[in-house]
């Protein structure tokens, strides 16, 4: 299952969020945010808005990890 926001419901630079949930085990999720430059990104990894997310994950389960990756377009149509 994919639970997807749009732009206009994230911050300005977040180009959209998605939250998956593993079909197995509905308790593991995975947090899909993209990006509009990497500036905007590291300037969100860095703020209480952010700090707020990870500790809620601590308290109601258990943060695995956070990673960050840039991605380019392989092809266009």
């Amino acid at each position: 299952m994919c639970k997807s926001w749009l732009a206009d419901q994230v911050a300005a630079a977040c180009l959209e969020k998605r939250v998956y949930e593993d079909a197995v085990s509905p308790i593991h999720l995975l947090l899909v945010e993209q990006w509009s430059d990497e500036s905007a990104m590291t300037a969100y990894l860095v703020s209480e808005r952010f700090r707020a997310l990870i500790g809620a994950i601590k308290v109601l389960g258990k943060l695995v990890d956070v990673r960050t990756s840039e991605t380019g377009l392989i092809e266009s149509g």
